[in-house]
C-alpha cells in the first residue's frame, strides 16, 4: 500500500495536515487501507494538526451567525438531503425530546440538544460542514456527535476512521468557540456547559459496525484505531466514544412529516462485538 499521509514539515509545531482534507483522503475512506493508514499514524502529528484546526476555526459570531438556529416546524425540519445520517439526526433528536439520556457503558449519559449544528463560518471555510448532533456528556460537556449509516447491503458507508477524523476535526472547531457555544446553549437550552474540550462520538447502527467487523478487507481496525482514540483523548483531554445502535431502524422523513425512529434501540459500546 502506497500511503497518502503527509510528510511533518521541520518544525514539530508546523504541520501541513490539513483534518478537515485528510480524513477525505481515498486511503482513508478504502475499505483495504483504512486500517494501515491508522497504524501508522502518531499521535502527535494529529495532536499538531488538531492545534492548527482549531487556531484557524471558523468563528460564526465574528459574522453575527448563530450556532444553534431555528429548526422549528416539520416542514422546515423536513427540508434537508437524501442522506440517511441527516434523516437518522433528526429522528434520534426527535425522540431526545421525550425520552432519558442515553447511559453509556462507563456510566456516563449522553443527550442530545441540536441536531444539523452549523460550524461554516463563511463561504470560504471549504469542507467545513454541520454536526450531525450537538450532545452533552453528563450534562455539562459539550459533545460532537458525527453519525455514519450503511446506505445499502452492498455499500459500507464511510470508514471508521473517516468518521473519527471527521469527528475530530469539528472538536477543534467547537473547541475554538467553546465560550460562545457555551453562552449560546445557556440561552436556548438553559444549560451550563463546563470548559473541558468537548467529548467526541461516532454513532452508527449496528449493521454498519457489524459491516467492517466483519469485511475480510478490512483488518483488524478496531484495536488500532480505539487505541489511537485513546492516545489521542490523553494529550488532549478529549473524551472518545465509539457507539452502535442496537434494533435501529427509522422512516426517512417527507415534506410535512420529520424522520422518525422506529421500535425500541439500545447504546451500546463497539468494544463488545469483540467481546470486551
Amino acid at each position: 500500500m502506497t500511503c497518502m499521509i503527509p510528510e511533518m514539515e521541520s518544525s514539530p509545531t508546523n504541520t501541513f495536515l490539513d483534518l478537515i482534507k485528510f480524513y477525505k483522503d481515498r486511503e482513508v475512506r478504502r475499505i483495504s487501507t483504512f486500517a494501515d493508514v491508522a497504524g501508522q499514524l502518531d499521535p502527535d502529528y494529529l495532536v499538531a494538526a488538531y492545534a492548527r484546526a482549531r487556531d484557524s476555526a471558523p468563528r460564526r459570531h465574528d459574522c453575527n451567525k448563530l450556532y444553534f438556529v431555528d429548526h422549528s416546524g416539520p416542514t422546515n425540519r423536513s427540508k434537508i438531503s437524501n442522506r440517511k445520517e441527516e434523516h437518522l439526526a433528526l429522528a434520534l433528536w426527535g425522540e431526545s425530546q421525550t425520552s432519558d439520556p442515553m447511559v453509556l457503558r462507563n456510566g456516563a449519559t449522553l443527550e442530545i440538544l441540536d441536531y444539523q449544528t452549523p460550524l461554516k463560518a463563511q463561504q470560504r471555510d471549504k469542507g467545513v460542514g454541520k454536526l450531525d448532533l450537538f450532545g452533552l456528556i453528563d450534562g455539562c460537556r459539550a459533545t460532537v456527535i458525527e453519525l455514519k449509516v450503511r446506505p445499502t447491503t452492498s455499500n459500507y458507508g464511510d470508514t471508521p476512521l473517516h468518521a473519527y477524523l471527521e469527528a475530530l476535526a469539528y472538536c477543534a472547531i467547537v473547541e475554538a468557540n467553546a465560550s460562545e457555544i457555551a453562552n449560546e446553549a445557556s440561552t436556548k437550552f438553559n444549560r451550563s456547559i463546563d470548559d473541558r474540550p468537548p467529548g467526541l462520538v461516532v454513532m452508527a447502527p449496528q449493521d454498519y459496525w457489524a459491516g467492517y467487523v466483519e469485511h475480510p478487507r478490512a483488518g483488524e481496525w478496531w484495536p488500532i484505531l480505539s487505541t489511537l482514540a485513546m492516545e489521542i483523548d490523553k494529550i488532549l483531554n478529549l473524551e472518545t466514544h465509539f457507539l452502535g445502535l442496537r434494533d435501529t431502524a427509522f422512516r426517512m422523513g417527507t415534506k410535512g412529516q420529520d424522520p422518525q425512529l422506529i421500535g425500541h434501540h439500545s447504546v451500546f459500546s463497539v468494544s463488545e462485538l469483540y467481546g470486551g
